[in-house]
């Protein structure tokens, strides 16, 4: 044993801990610490969690001499314990000593159970986190088993930084192998468990979430978090008097850290020391996997693109949007150029925000986050993509930059075609035909459960290389997205380009190919009756005709079953 190895003696240790425990039963005891960690000396304390049944004070701390050490010992009664570890009861004051390096005195079953169990917990939590922060991105994320070490570490640290001096002590260099290796053992146990039930999938150490646990997750209430939630009051009396002797062990780990880490900002921003959980998180793309944690710049993406390209051989220029800036960015690579769109994500706040907010009053709800924008834009076009749909391929993605690079699609877009058919005087069969044929392809991906969000004709592009349809802007786009407003959105969009006055039956002629083709493709009929309804005919009657509303709204509500 470690301890033993250093001089001291276990059996003082359970000397001691049976003279604290009384009457009480020995439940379980351990070992933790610097002495634990191999990062202690001959001065360093013995530091021991005793769980005991039955015990009258829930929570006490005893400070004692063990020899020339000082021995402290945090006993706690197994009930509180055991609320501690399924639920944070005390704040994980005992709890969490079973998340670092330990030594088991007494009762290694019991022990490696409540490790086990209380990092069940902890994974679970964190990834609801991940859910919840980013709904349509959980899908694709692709999450090394460390990652769930790291960001216990890091959500600890900041929420009480006097511990973070111990975490940093057991990631030392010469000490750090070891200590992951028994921290990551009690998670690999929890994740197999989870994995088992099919709330993951777990392979060669890579994590995915399932589509069971986005769902269930999903389904839960807004909760707050963990630490917030699960203190209850009862419990702050027997924290507070057990937190001032807590706090020395604590002392002693800044010291051992400072000691070889000499820093004169003393603890200002101690915890960005420790890793960053995020580079454990990875979005992957064509170009190889990217991790949460990234924050390549357009000049960095280009250099890395074209290694030793020199600057006048690149070109950057603003090619549009209003709610983000979007730029084309052009590579030299020998002869040839690629060209690459790069899209920034905004966050969508004042006066920019207000009209579109108004716009779409009761109807739709945007994203309105950046960051929210960038990861449903990165998802969805991910998971259409692997099913078959035609989307602008990603060839990188910056999450801190809030950047996503695409490549850049040539050709027309089905706008530029429905206004070819409204200003023609004849009906154009190959415009008429892309049109039904966008019809077909949004009810595909309305059967593959997704709504487009952005379904303006605009952003369907037929391409000039393949001649198909391709998707883009995808930033508004969901898993649960209302397919009546892609319809809506579409029909009455496109009515805005009918000549002002102009009579209506070539636009009509637009709307019952669109919606024979979306028919055709196996869309609903109910969506397309839903899309006459006034809750969606108020929004886009700012800018669309009266007349012409009327006649599409007129075409929707007479599809029968």
């Amino acid at each position: 044993m470690l301890y033993a190895a250093r001089g001291a003696s276990d059996e003082q240790t359970l000397d001691l801990c049976k003279s604290i425990a009384g009457d009480s039963q020995i439940v379980g005891a351990c070992l933790y610490g610097p002495l634990v960690g191999g990062y202690g000396n001959e001065k360093s304390g013995v530091n021991v969690l005793l769980v005991l049944k039955d015990f009258m004070s829930v929570l006490k701390t005893y400070k004692k001499k063990q020899g020339e050490r000082d021995a402290i010992v945090l006993a706690v009664d197994q009930r509180a314990f055991r609320r501690d570890v399924s639920s944070g009861w005390l704040g994980e004051i005992a709890a969490d000593k079973l998340l670092i390096p330990y030594e088991p005195l007494i009762n290694t079953d019991y022990l490696s159970r409540q490790e086990v169990a209380l990092k069940r917990r902890v994974v679970w939590e964190l990834l609801e986190s991940l859910v919840l922060e980013f709904p349509e991105l959980s899908h694709e994320l692709c999450i090394n088993e460390e990652y769930f070490m790291y960001e216990t570490l890091r959500e600890r640290a900041k929420l009480f930084p006097p511990i973070t001096y111990r975490f940093l002590n057991l990631l030392r260099t010469d000490v750090r192998r070891k200590n992951v290796e028994f921290m990551m053992k009690g998670y690999r146990k929890a994740l197999e468990e989870l994995a088992q039930e099919k709330w993951i999938t777990f392979t060669n150490g890579t994590i995915k979430v399932t589509p069971k646990l986005v769902d269930r997750i999903k389904r839960q209430k807004v909760r707050l978090p963990t630490f917030l939630r699960s203190v209850q009051r009862a419990a702050l009396q027997h924290i507070f008097s057990s937190l001032p002797r807590m706090l020395a062990p604590m002392a002693v780990e800044a010291e051992i850290y400072t000691r070889s880490h000499p820093d004169p900002r003393g603890m200002e921003n101690v915890a960005l020391k420790l890793e960053d959980s995020r580079s454990h998180v990875f979005m992957p793309t064509p170009s190889g996997s990217v991790p949460l944690s990234d924050a390549t710049d357009i000049e960095e993406f280009a250099k890395k693109t074209v290694p030793g390209a020199p600057a006048f051989m690149l070109e950057t220029r603003e090619i549009g949007g209003v709610l983000n800036s979007v730029f084309l960015l052009t590579l030299l690579r020998g002869h040839e150029k690629q060209k690459i769109v790069v899209k920034k994500f905004r966050d969508w706040t004042g006066y920019k925000w207000f009209p579109l907010a108004l716009w779409s009053l009761g109807t739709k709800q945007f994203a309105v986050l950046g960051k929210s924008r960038l990861e449903r834009e990165y998802a969805l076009n991910q998971y259409l993509l692997n099913n078959g749909l035609m989307v602008p391929k990603v060839l990188h993605v910056s999450p801190k930059q809030r950047l996503i690079f695409q490549e850049f699609v040539e050709g027309d877009t089905v706008a530029e075609k429905i206004k070819a058919i409204l200003s023609a005087k004849d009906g154009l069969k190959t415009e008429l035909e892309l049109v039904r044929e966008s019809g077909r392809q949004i009810a595909r991906i309305h059967r593959l459960g997704v709504g487009l969000g952005d379904c303006k004709p605009e952003n369907i592009i037929l391409t000039k290389r393949e001649g198909k349809l391709c998707f883009v802007d995808l930033e508004q786009a969901s898993r649960d997205g209302d397919h009546a407003w892609d319809v809506a959105e579409f029909l009455y969009y496109s009515g805005h380009y009918t000549p002002p006055l102009a009579p209506t039956d070539k636009i009509e002629l637009v709307a019952r190919m669109f919606i024979a083709g979306y028919l055709e493709g196996r869309g609903s009929k109910e969506t397309v009756r839903r899309a006459a309804s006034p809750r969606y005919t108020k929004v886009f009657s700012i800018f669309t005709q009266p007349h012409v509303m009327l006649a599409l709204s007129n075409i929707c509500r007479k599809v029968k079953d």
